[in-house]
């Protein structure tokens, strides 16, 4: 069996997130990449409950794909 064990993850710097965790730093996901904000207490279900419910409704649904015509 493998474990993945994930210590981190980064998120998009929307305000509802900013202010919910105003301490977390800035980090670049990639060569390139927009800065994103790292959360880094993805151990604690609570708190990662909690910055999802505030940011929910802040981001943006999906763009609909238009189906190519043959």
């Amino acid at each position: 069996m493998i474990r993945l064990l994930v210590v981190s993850m980064m998120i998009k710097p929307i305000k509802s997130a900013i202010s919910y965790i105003p301490t977390a730093s800035y980090e670049l996901p990639y060569k390139g990449a927009k800065k994103m904000l790292l959360v880094d207490k993805v151990s604690d279900k609570e708190f990662l409950v909690g910055l999802f419910k505030v940011m929910y409704d802040e981001l943006s649904l999906p763009k609909i794909k238009k189906k190519k015509q043959k």
